[in-house]
């Protein structure tokens, strides 16, 4: 179980970022958090990573990861975490690559280090993976710096990587905004896929992918959790400000009766 319990994190200025933020997720169970730009979603993200920047701070509460602390690990424990135990699928696909190395290098070496995988095996397994989430020419996307690749494809990238390591928690931060209908369809088959053996937080604003994959959803608005539900709940009883805005936003229009005139 990923357990978070009154996680608050502060920014140098003294600013609240977080405030006492508590959920938790079981294997098997993907849960959903949704709220306006700025709430705090990807802050939490980090938190949850150990990579906060910016004189920010966790100034209170835990996390356990299957009974753990992560605040008892040293830097080095915590670091192994990610990939195997924590995966993350972010916002922005290129900041899971380094701009300078062709991708297949970044490829091969993380499957090297983190499953033992080398050489041409690796080169194999990772084209496969490319094939997978829907790249028609993954050896071209492998001699490619990610500079010259688009966003949708680095998006698919970074999810085939996370996959290949089979991480007991996926962390996912809006992975289907930049893909297309087909391409988003095949990314979130395979989070459904991986649910069955894993936990997965899934931040987004795509109601019919929250719908897919999440049992329950999280609103954040201010560093706070102001409402759960089912996202169908959340859009037919929305309480707060901003999910009432959220559920009208995406309440089908009725045509009925319209008449047109010239």
């Amino acid at each position: 179980m990923l357990e978070v319990n009154n996680l608050s994190v502060t920014a140098r200025s003294g600013a609240q970022l977080l405030n006492q933020i508590s959920f938790q997720i079981e294997i098997g169970e993907a849960i959903g958090l949704t709220g306006q730009s700025g709430a705090g979603k990807t802050t939490l993200l980090k938190a949850l990573l150990g990579i906060l920047s910016g004189g920010c701070q966790v100034s209170g509460g835990t996390i356990q990861v299957d009974g753990q602390s992560l605040w008892t690990l040293p830097p080095r424990k915590r670091r192994e975490l990610c990939g195997t135990t924590l995966g993350f699928i972010p916002q922005n696909p290129m900041t899971a690559f380094d701009p300078r190395l062709k991708m297949g290098r970044q490829m091969e070496e993380t499957l090297r280090l983190r499953t033992g995988v080398f050489g041409k095996e690796a080169v194999e397994r990772a084209e496969t993976l490319l094939a997978e989430l829907g790249l028609s020419q993954p050896r071209r996307v492998l001699d490619s710096y990610p500079a010259q690749l688009s966003g949708g494809m680095l998006q698919r990238a970074a999810a085939a990587l996370l996959l290949a390591l089979h991480p007991r928690y996926i962390l996912a931060d809006e992975p289907t905004s930049a893909l297309d209908a087909e391409n988003r369809t095949l990314l979130l088959e395979l989070l459904e896929k991986q649910r069955e053996t894993a936990g997965i937080l899934f931040i987004s604003h795509d109601v019919a992918a929250l719908r897919t994959l999440c049992g329950t959803v999280h609103v954040m608005e201010h560093g706070m959790l102001t409402e759960q539900g089912t996202i169908q709940e959340l859009l037919e009883h929305p309480k707060q400000a901003w999910t009432k805005e959220y559920a009208a936003a995406n309440h089908p229009v009725s045509r009925e009766g319209w008449t047109w005139t010239d």
